[in-house]
């Protein structure tokens, strides 16, 4: 059995249906507390913190998103993990796909939610900057933008509590990692391959999103061959944060049924 090298934690029964939980940019899989008591009574959710966030690693020589795949499958080889469901948000999302693109046989379900498969020169642009900022200034001067991308004004005015428990989060992601999740994402470029993923896929919109438009989901959606979009009303970005019930519940029906 091989060892990984990613932190991870598992919850849930023996035996049940294994669900891999991956979390965006600049957090770690603590931002999944809030789906985990109702999803891991019935699933065996595995958390994963990415490279070079939370508690795992930098990784300098893990500057691909099917590098950071071949991570998560390596957590899944040392618990013996033959296949398992994916749920990614954002940057999350991106890996789930390089994940199914390389290793379909051992996907049962994918969930993309907030996440995109292409990023296109502009916005490539745009994360040079912010990488830029973030050597200039360092990670703590990244967490009002971040947040401002995430959030919708009238819910980060009603949780300011919650912001800060993120805004933690993103403050203490080291500046390597972040560095090369960025490198990452700016390669992004799965578009014109989804429709070799032929695992039921559930892809997760918010509404409000500016950061993955709803566009975007459709887009996805419109590509995978076992998709169902679901679009979360007056959601931004981190949809499982700012209305968890309902993104408890949208998953894990659709976990439910593919599983």
């Amino acid at each position: 059995m091989s060892t990984a090298r990613l932190f991870h934690s598992v919850h849930g029964p023996d035996g049940a249906p294994v669900v891999v939980l991956l979390h965006p940019l600049a957090t770690h899989s603590a931002l999944w507390r809030p789906q985990l008591p109702a999803w891991s009574s019935r699933f065996q959710v595995v958390c994963v913190d990415l490279p070079g966030h939370g508690r795992s690693p930098v990784l300098p020589e893990v500057t691909t998103l099917h590098e950071y795949a071949a991570e998560v499958r390596q957590v899944l080889d040392s618990l013996g993990v033959d296949q398992a469901a994916l749920v990614g948000l954002s940057l999350g999302g991106m890996v789930a796909q390089a994940f199914a693109l390389a290793w379909p046989e051992r996907t049962r379900a994918l969930v993309l939610a907030h996440t995109s498969a292409r990023t296109e020169p502009a916005v490539r642009d745009l994360w040079a900057s912010r990488l830029q900022q973030a050597n200039d200034e360092g990670m703590a001067a990244q967490v009002p933008s971040i947040l401002g991308r995430w959030f919708p004004p009238a819910f980060s005015a009603s949780a300011p509590m919650t912001l800060q428990w993120v805004a933690a989060q993103i403050a203490s992601t080291p500046l390597a990692g972040y560095a090369a999740a960025i490198g990452a994402i700016q390669r992004l470029d799965h578009l014109d391959r989804l429709h070799r993923i032929t695992a039921p896929t559930l892809v997760v919109a918010g509404e409000l999103d500016a950061a993955a438009p709803p566009s975007l989901a459709r887009l996805m959606a419109e590509r995978l061959p076992a998709a169902t979009l679901a679009t979360l009303p007056e959601t931004g970005h981190i949809g499982n944060v700012q209305c968890p019930l309902a993104f408890t519940e949208t998953v894990g029906a659709f976990l439910s049924q593919s599983l």
